[in-house]
């Protein structure tokens, strides 16, 4: 299926007719460059059809009381923001960024999908797959085929949330209940936004209760039930709301699931996939005055149930099963503070958030594949404790045609993990707790400087940005800090890197067509585990580096950061009126290339030949390990589209992408494992004054390309030696409905792969095929609002 030719016809088609009906005039209020960010989200907030007349820097409207949903994090310094078209105060599912590869999946499509988790909602999104699976505890966000812990960076109202552990997921936890917006950045992210993240970026943000009061109340309460059929999950929620003294809104949550095995399309249960799993959310929203805002918030989530020890199940219980116990908190306070004092106004407009995550994870009373318990098995355990600060101001000026606004601020991130094992000491013949010398416990944290600026003249706007990190990795398990110290090497990693983005926004002639081009660079860190895992999993073991090797077998400093370029050529379309007052077209089209340079699987010790090194070759001669290097590299390309059409009552949405790629390491080879070619299309309606809704979706996967076995010669780090072939496409068939019977009682019906179609999922191990994805499900839910 050759989907980046049917992209290219159907874009032809969407933009032949734009310029004709409308002669190119008229357009500049909808999408010519605004004054900031904050007021283009202030826009889509007011639920209100959008403004014929231009902005100025902050220009300050009457809204309805509403906070808009960017944080901290949300770039003050946008390029250029296209105004949101509401109609008849309804939000649509799919938000699309004009001028970047940003989407923003909003409270109305996470209610449409009923999923039980926000990776299968994602992956709809253009350049967005899933890893893992089909327990949401083994996903993993994959953006134009980035897919390691590292390299998608994860936000929960501005928190940090990036969770490592071997065979494990992304630690995503929250209940899309709970969440009214989820923004997905693909490619590098900028400088405001966060560093090490070469993927791209998921920020999540929880609902308060202005999200869910009806108009003119000032209280409210709702009840929700829930069924899915494929696993026979049962799910209750209770959430009450309200406002107090006209400035606090204060919210509620508690939100229980319960299922059994999760059953294939072939029919076959997956051994020990059941969950029991108890969230909740709090949350309180204090505005002393306009553009004065403090939000608390705490997310709260617990599961315990048996499971497999290798929750993506790349391969079903060849790990056996744990008893696993998760428990997960993220504590935020965001807040954001403008002047009353219009002259201060264009100077100051200061954005800053808090945040505190603490996950721990244990495996306890191992069983093997057979379900026989294991006597004397360990009980690991697992957690992540993660301070976040973030803190920007932006001033904003405008000199006749200029208009100029520069965002400035700080950030600091610690992330420390704990990894300990309690195992049988068989000469004490007791049980001990020790550290985890394989993910060792320890301690990574950085403090960067930002910078953005942004400059409108007329149609044209130009961005440049600029991030200052300093890296600090240490690793906290005292036995390996001795080992280095007794080498001569430190137990801690300092490092500081600088990167710069740019880019510029060309609103074509006033009309409805932007132009556009991004460029990023970034870096990914190594893992406290890449840095100081000791044993088998550690690549600077003996039997890699030879006389190389250092005596603990610990890379340490033998590794540097990964570094990445991305350029990205973009075209779009934003096109209310096409047929009728109040439908809008919208369309976009992004070219991008990605550069990764050193690439951390590509450590290694070489021969003065510079070929690899065999350390126990009893010949030597040219094979003796003379030096280390770390010069793979990874090329990738791809095209995304993105259409989205709405009118009174129909809406639609088509997305597309394909990405391809060449890993340079010992040689030139198409990059395995990237995900396959995706279409997704949705088309829905919706009738009896907007009260019933019914759609359908298909989603459609080329082949990928996957390792299905390799040479009787030696696999090195860059990969030679394996035989790849390909894990077969599928196309997968979903409907949705929903319908408000009164006032106070709605009902959700989503259908997902209705056909019952047999697949897999992008989860085998080692990079090979994956599992039998679920099968067919039915999804049901119940709603009561008081």
């Amino acid at each position: 299926m050759n989907y980046q030719r049917w992209g290219r016809a159907l874009l032809l088609v969407t933009l032949l007719p734009a310029w004709p009906i409308h002669g190119g005039a008229g357009w500049a209020a909808d999408v010519g460059p605004l004054p900031s960010g904050q007021e283009g989200a202030r826009r889509a907030a007011d639920n209100t059809t959008a403004s014929t007349s231009n902005t100025v820097p902050n220009e300050k409207r009457p809204t309805d009381g509403k906070q808009p949903i960017d944080t901290a994090e949300s770039e003050e310094g946008e390029t250029l923001v296209i105004a949101e078209v509401e109609m008849t105060g309804r939000r649509e599912g799919i938000e699309i960024d004009p001028v970047r590869s940003r989407t923003t999946v909003t409270a109305k499509e996470l209610e449409r999908r009923q999923s039980d988790n926000v990776f299968n909602v994602l992956q709809d999104i253009p350049g967005v797959s899933i890893n893992g699976g089909p327990l949401a505890g083994g996903m993993k966000f994959n953006i134009r085929g980035f897919s390691d812990t590292e390299d998608v960076l994860i936000k929960l109202d501005g928190a940090v949330r990036n969770f490592e552990k071997y065979r494990f997921g992304s630690g995503v936890f929250v209940e899309p209940e709970l969440l009214k917006a989820i923004e997905v950045t693909r490619g590098p992210a900028g400088a405001l936004q966060g560093s090490g993240a070469i993927g791209g970026v998921v920020e999540m943000r929880t609902k308060d209760a202005a999200d869910l009061l009806q108009p003119g109340r000032r209280i409210g309460a709702s009840l929700k039930g829930g069924f899915s059929s494929n696993n026979l999950e049962k799910l209750g929620s209770a959430t009450a709301y309200g406002m107090v003294f006209d400035s606090l809104d204060l919210l509620a949550n508690v939100t229980w699931r319960a299922s059994d095995n999760i059953t294939t399309a072939s029919g076959k249960e997956l051994q020990n996939t059941t969950a029991r799993r108890l969230s909740g959310l709090m949350k309180a929203t204090y505005r002393l005055r306009p553009g004065a805002m403090l939000s608390l918030g705490e997310v709260y989530f617990q599961d315990d149930a048996l499971q497999p020890f290798d929750a993506t199940i790349g391969v079903p219980g060849v790990f056996g099963f744990v008893r696993r116990a998760v428990t997960d908190s993220t504590s935020t306070a965001n807040f954001e503070y403008t002047p009353i004092d219009h002259s201060f106004v264009p100077w100051i407009n200061v954005k800053g958030n808090v945040g505190y995550t603490s996950t721990s994870v244990t495996d306890s009373d191992r069983q093997d594949g057979n379900g026989v318990i294991v006597p004397n098995s360990p009980t690991n355990f697992f957690d992540y404790r993660i301070v976040t600060l973030n803190l920007t101001n932006t001033s904003s000026l405008r000199l006749g045609p200029l208009r100029a606004a520069l965002t400035y601020g700080i950030q600091y991130n610690r992330n420390r993990r704990e990894a300990r094992i309690n195992r049988l000491n068989p000469t004490a013949g007791l049980r001990e707790t020790v550290d985890n010398l394989a993910q060792p416990s320890g301690t990574r944290s950085f403090l960067a400087y930002m910078l953005e600026s942004r400059v409108d003249v007329g149609q044209v706007s130009l961005t440049a940005g600029l991030r200052h990190d300093t890296y600090r990795v240490e690793v906290d398990v005292q036995q390996t800090r001795a080992l280095l110290q007794a080498e001569g090497r430190s137990p801690v990693i300092d490092f500081v890197r600088t990167t710069p983005s740019a880019g510029i926004a060309w609103n074509m002639l006033g009309g409805p067509l932007t132009l556009f081009y991004n460029y990023a660079e970034a870096f990914r860190p190594p893992l406290v585990d890449e840095y100081f895992t000791q044993g088998a999993f550690s690549r600077c073991a003996r039997f890699l580096f030879g006389a190389l090797a250092p005596p603990s077998g610990v890379c340490g400093d033998r590794y540097i950061p990964q570094s990445a370029r991305n350029h990205e050529f973009g075209l779009s379309l934003n096109y209310p009126g096409l047929f009728a007052n109040g439908d809008m077209l919208t369309a976009k089209i992004v070219y991008f290339r990605s550069r990764v340079r050193n690439t951390l699987y590509s450590l290694a010790a070489r021969a003065a030949s510079g070929a690899f090194c065999e350390p126990f070759n009893p010949a030597g001669g040219n094979n003796i390990c003379t030096h280390v290097t770390q010069d793979g590299k990874e090329n990738r390309e791809g095209i995304e589209f993105e259409l989205g059409y709405r009118s009174e009552h129909w809406f639609s949405n088509l997305s597309l992408a394909g990405v391809r790629g060449k890993q340079v390491c010992e040689g030139e080879h198409a990059l395995f494992d990237v995900p396959g070619d995706t279409l997704v299309f949705t088309l829905g309606r919706s009738d009896l004054g907007h009260r019933l809704e019914y759609g359908y979706r298909l989603r459609a996967v080329d082949d990928r390309r996957v390792i299905t076995g390799s040479t009787g010669s030696i696999v090195s780090p860059c990969n030679t030696g394996l035989i790849i072939g390909n894990q077969a496409g599928y196309v997968l068939h979903n409907l949705f409905v929903s319908f408000q019977a009164t006032s106070m009682l709605s009902l959700n019906l989503a259908v997902d792969n209705f056909t019952n179609t047999r697949y897999f999922l992008n989860n085998g191990f080692g990079g090979g095929i994956g599992q039998e994805a679920p099968g067919y499900n039915v999804r049901l839910l119940a709603s009561v609002t008081f």
